[in-house]
């Protein structure tokens, strides 16, 4: 059940992502009553599914990756049944699309590197690598369950690199709450 919760909430932001043209904005908005918000109030309300199209990179053609960012685990088999079998999923759903796998725990990278040989990229790394590849739209789909410090580092990797594409979008974490 855990599994398809996750999938189901990794290929919605998917779908939102590559799907009908969006305007940029989140999935919360401020209550009208709200009539002169502080900067710190509109950051605070900008949750939800992110978007955002760099208007200078308009005219590129479009080449679509996606970042399938998780915490990671050194656990093999874990690995295989959950995150694995997630982004065989997102790569199933979207089969002309290059889906890259990043881990946000540098500690969990560095053990797998050193026991298994496998060096997965932070998400940082995947973004720099896609830009170079010249991928110009690019979705980050987030495995976290609930939104804290790892969604946060996801969001900080969002807001740093979103520029660099002619649209990115980031998805919600599983257990997004929308008070």
């Amino acid at each position: 059940m855990k599994k398809q919760l996750a999938l189901a909430s990794a290929i919605l932001g998917l779908a939102v992502s590559f799907g009908a043209p969006v305007v940029s904005h989140a999935a919360y908005q401020l209550n009208d009553e709200v009539k002169d918000p502080t900067p710190a109030l509109k950051e605070a309300a900008a949750i939800g599914v992110r978007t955002h199209n760099t208007e200078a990179l308009q005219n590129l053609p479009n080449k679509d990756a996606i970042v399938v960012m998780s915490f990671g685990t050194t656990y093999k088999d874990t690995r295989a049944k959950t995150i694995d079998a997630t982004v065989d999923a997102i790569k199933a759903a979207h089969p002309n699309t290059k889906v890259v796998t990043a881990f946000t725990s540098h500690i969990i990278r560095d053990r797998i590197q050193q026991k298994e040989g496998i060096t997965y990229p932070t998400p940082e790394e995947a973004l720099a690598e896609l830009k170079k590849d010249g991928y110009t739209r690019v979705a980050l789909a987030s495995l976290d369950v609930i939104p804290g410090m790892e969604y946060n580092y996801d969001a900080a990797v969002y807001n740093l690199y979103k520029d660099n594409f002619k649209k990115m979008t980031l998805g919600t974490s599983l257990m997004y709450w929308m008070g």
